[in-house]
C-alpha cells in the first residue's frame, strides 16, 4: 500500500499535540491492503502503532498508544503466535507452583 499526497496519516501526538515527523515513521509490516506503522513523537517520545488499510469503502485507520519499542513491535507482529500447547504448558507450570498462582492473583490493597 502506498501513500500519496492526498492521504493523511495521524498528524499530531495524542499527548503533547506536536506534529509528527512522518519521515521517521517505520513500516512494521504489510499484508494484502493493510500496513502497520510505528511512529515516535520527536518532542515527548511517546509512540503509536497504527494500522492503515484500504477497504471497499476507502481508507480505514486504527492507532493505539504503546510503550513498546520499535523492536518490540516488530517482534509482536512477526513472532509465531501462541499455540494451544503453549497455553497447556503455562497451565501445567502454574498448577505445579501454587505460589506463582497466588502471586498472580493476589489483590493489592
Amino acid at each position: 500500500m502506498e501513500f500519496d499526497d492526498n492521504m493523511h496519516f495521524v498528524s499530531r501526538c495524542p499527548f503533547c499535540s506536536a506534529e509528527y515527523d512522518l519521515d521517521g515513521a517505520k513500516v512494521i509490516g504489510e499484508q494484502d491492503d493493510a500496513t502497520v506503522v510505528y511512529v515516535t513523537c520527536s518532542k515527548c517520545e511517546s509512540s503509536i502503532v497504527a494500522m492503515v488499510a484500504m477497504t471497499g469503502l476507502g481508507i480505514v485507520s486504527l492507532g493505539l498508544v504503546t510503550d513498546m519499542t520499535e523492536a518490540d513491535t516488530r517482534a509482536f507482529f512477526t513472532e509465531q503466535s501462541v499455540t494451544s500447547d503453549d497455553i497447556l504448558k503455562i497451565y501445567e507450570l502454574l498448577k505445579e507452583d501454587n505460589a506463582a498462582v497466588k502471586s498472580l492473583t493476589r489483590k493489592e490493597m
